[in-house]
């Protein structure tokens, strides 16, 4: 048998095939890196801190919510979670229901109603409720809330928010501020 003679032009085919070949998978690769650096660059992170401070006769507690993302945070939900049950974001409703006595040793000097579809915008904060008491009802408060030095406040606040893409959720609370992704 004959050996057969590889053309040039069929040499030059067959690499330029797979040169083209090569560039695409590097396209769509590279594509797809942009597409996730696109999406890391507008990524919300939703956080919570509660401010103490005061003077010696008044003692101020406020609950804040914070946009530590680079993106705006779109919130799906939101809501108190206290004894399992989930309360709408109604701070004045919520304690006259469920805590009565947190308005009679103190009371709210301000509260704020967030609903779905709120936006924060990227550092962005609101305040959720500013609840202010004497220093001598203090200790009736912490007592009441039953309340040490270590633990947290026995209500929670649940959020659930997603960022201007929509397509992935994240979940964070406010005793733990750190967010988990949702499925």
């Amino acid at each position: 048998m004959k050996a057969k003679k590889i053309s040039t032009d069929r040499t030059l085919g067959v690499s330029a095939m797979l040169i083209s070949l090569l560039t695409l998978i590097i396209f769509i690769y590279q594509t797809n890196i942009m597409r996730e650096q696109s999406k890391l660059s507008v990524k919300p992170r939703l956080d919570f801190t509660l401010n103490q401070g005061g003077n010696d006769s008044i003692i101020v507690f406020q609950q804040v919510i914070e946009n530590k993302g680079l993106g705006p945070a779109i919130i799906d939900s939101i809501f108190f979670k206290y004894n399992g049950k989930a309360f709408s974001l109604d701070t004045e409703k919520f304690l006259g229901d469920e805590l009565p006595k947190l308005l009679e040793y103190g009371y709210l000097s301000q509260h704020a109603t967030l609903g779905s579809g709120t936006t924060l915008t990227a550092n962005e904060e609101r305040s959720i409720y500013t609840y202010k008491v004497s220093a001598d009802s203090l200790d009736l408060v912490t007592t009441y809330l039953n309340m040490g030095p270590d633990n947290d406040i026995p209500f929670d606040i649940e959020v659930v928010y997603s960022s201007i893409y929509e397509d992935e959720l994240w979940k964070v609370t406010s005793n733990s501020s750190q967010p988990t992704k949702l499925d």
